[in-house]
């Protein structure tokens, strides 16, 4: 699907009501839900006890840094480059890459967070020209993983990361609109002026936010956001190929 818009009839740069789109990653921008547990199933240690660490978070028997600290330590040794590697061929969603790049012409700042690790926010930065990325981080000294993560974003704070960043980028919350997937992306959702749901697995995520995307083709989120910043002046995305 694409627009036939007429590259004048989108409002000028400084006159759009929203200036960013704050994006998570895992399950929303790519394929695969979680980044930890891809790796793990790729290196062939989804086991009992990768397995069991995830239903003691979820539990709230552990926390969540112990969580990431315990996924980290599997990968103790290993060179930082054959992680690196597995997410070379991660594929996006369907039409995410098209329907991104049209949204970073239109002027918009993107943005992406995750609470997965640093692979797939590198991609998006250099292959689809992201202004900000922020993710975990897996620690590795010559080249080999240390068992270490660095934590810059924990389960449930994704909207107080939005506010930190929207000081750094000069946009104020209502001007950012946001998209995900999941539970974890209530708090942002919450924060961001216009909250788009896509693939949602969280009942809770798709009630509340202003749009719940009703198919898994990312054209979709281009078109809403399309709607939304022409609201007012009598234009609509035409979705006809």
């Amino acid at each position: 699907m694409t627009s036939r818009r007429p590259a004048a009839s989108w409002p000028e740069k400084e006159k759009m009501k929203y200036k960013a789109i704050i994006f998570d990653i895992d399950g929303t921008i790519t394929t695969p839900v979680s980044s930890w547990r891809y790796i793990h199933e790729k290196l062939g240690k989804w086991d009992v006890l990768a397995c069991q660490y995830q239903e003691l978070f979820l539990a709230g028997r552990i926390s969540y840094r112990k969580f990431c600290e315990l996924d980290a330590a599997h990968w103790k040794g290993l060179p930082e480059k054959n992680i690196k590697k597995l997410f070379q061929d991660v594929p996006y969603a369907k039409n995410a890459v098209t329907s991104i790049k049209k949204l970073k012409k239109i002027g918009l700042k993107l943005i992406a967070v995750s609470t997965g690790l640093q692979y797939l926010p590198r991609r998006l930065k250099k292959e689809l020209r992201f202004d900000y990325i922020l993710s975990n981080e897996l620690e590795a000294s010559k080249s080999i993983l240390t068992g270490g993560v660095k934590i810059n974003i924990t389960h449930g704070a994704k909207g107080k990361i939005l506010k930190k960043i929207i000081r750094e980028i000069k946009v104020k919350p209502h001007q950012v609109i946001s998209v995900g997937d999941s539970e974890g992306d209530i708090p942002l959702s919450r924060a961001a002026g216009y909250s788009i749901a896509f693939n949602s697995s969280s009942r809770h995520l798709s009630e509340m936010v202003d749009y719940n995307c009703k198919t898994d083709d990312f054209s979709e989120v281009y078109h809403k956001i399309s709607e939304v910043l022409m609201q007012g002046r009598g234009y609509v995305p035409s979705r006809r190929p």
